[in-house]
């Protein structure tokens, strides 16, 4: 085989538990239903409003909105085609936000796209709306909408933030339990105690919502190999959520147990995926470099030393190497420096004689 430039890592994979610093919001009036103000995922600022709860026997009002705000897109139809940047802006949003829905299957995430797409489209109807005559149908429309709301907002519960930060309805009753500030209680018996599954969605809440406070969060593992054992804080990994989507962190603490220890890593990101779960199975990836790499069946050990056969004008040649990194599977391979080879004992002859190795070269691998 020829001998080529490669990527090389080591990665394990194991089990994650998502920790975030989450406040939770409700009020009062949960049982009277939910109107979302901001959608899920999305950021919002220190006292901004969330969600309402509306006063009872409002179901009527809601229609008549409902109803309205499609005679809005009807009435729009008809009104003079206009050219305007935030016009064009808007469209944009929504066809982008039309494209999200046919790729997913989840019915929280298709309910919040098609409150964005109203809203977005509301907006246009209204600048178009600006440039109509007075008395025109559209006009008409939209003063009738915003005095429905008007009416649908009187005696609502409004429930406003106190953090800004990214909003979320998924609630697992779980955000009290796990704290941010002190890491030192997670230990293998609390997570074993949870009785979670990994890979399971939580559900979105009808009665409450929550701001995720820090635009980052926190993945707990409970870990015994090698390079677990051996990893300290302050250590820089990377962590592969799924295939595209990978993650640094860094270890900040560090739990010892009986024969396991839990390791938190620091994730400077909050991705959807790390919001719509509690627990996932990750690949910590340790280290990931790049250089000569051969599979480790072409490397042969003598007296504490690695060597590959490499092809020299016909003939096999047994070649020193140094080993930079090596998995299961595979190894990084480099020459040695002069300085490096006059400390391990060759002579000056002796080094001039060396063989190198370098890209493309042919070598030799056994079978296994």
């Amino acid at each position: 085989m020829l001998l080529i430039t490669g990527k090389l890592n080591m990665k394990e994979m194991t089990d994650a538990y998502v920790i975030r610093n989450e406040v939770v919001l409700q009020g009062n009036n949960y049982q009277n239903g939910m109107e979302k103000e901001i959608t899920e995922g999305k950021r919002v600022a220190k006292g901004e409003t969330v969600f309402r709860y509306y006063a009872t026997g409002n179901d009527e009002i809601r229609k008549q909105i409902s109803d309205v705000e499609s005679q809005i897109v009807e009435a729009q139809k008809t009104e003079p085609a206009i050219y305007n940047t935030d016009i064009e802006v808007l469209k944009t949003k929504i066809k982008e936000l039309e494209e999200k829905i046919y790729t997913t299957n989840n019915l929280e995430e298709i309910r919040n796209y098609k409150k964005e797409i109203t809203d977005n489209t509301y907006k246009i109807a209204t600048i178009v709306s600006n440039q109509s005559p007075d008395g025109s149908v559209l006009k008409s429309l939209i003063t009738q909408r915003n005095e429905l709301l008007s009416q649908l907002t009187q005696g609502a519960e409004v429930i406003t933030t106190e953090n800004s930060g990214t909003v979320s309805y998924r609630i697992d009753n779980l955000e009290e339990t796990f704290k941010t500030g002190d890491f030192s209680y997670l230990t293998k018996e609390f997570l074993d105690g949870l009785d979670l599954r990994a890979g399971e969605i939580i559900e979105s809440s009808a009665e409450k919502g929550k701001v995720i406070v820090d635009f980052n969060c926190y993945l707990a593992c409970e870990m015994d190999s090698d390079a677990a054992m051996q990893t300290k804080v302050g250590d820089r990994v990377k962590i592969e959520l799924d295939p595209a989507l990978i993650v640094k962190a860094k270890v900040v603490q560090i739990n010892e147990g009986n024969d396991s220890r839990v390791l938190v890593f620091e994730v400077n990101d909050l991705p959807e995926k790390l919001i719509n779960y509690r627990k996932l199975s990750v690949n910590v990836i340790w280290w990931e470099e790049s250089g000569l790499k051969v599979p480790n069946t072409a490397l042969i050990e003598e007296n504490g030393r690695t060597y590959i056969i490499g092809n020299r004008a016909g003939y096999d040649a047994k070649i020193l190497v140094k080993v930079l990194k090596q998995n299961d599977s595979y190894a990084l391979v480099s020459n040695y420096s002069t300085k490096e080879l006059q400390e391990m004992g060759f002579s000056s002859q002796e080094i001039q004689n060396m063989y190198s190795i370098k890209q493309y070269d042919k070598i030799d691998v056994k079978s296994k």
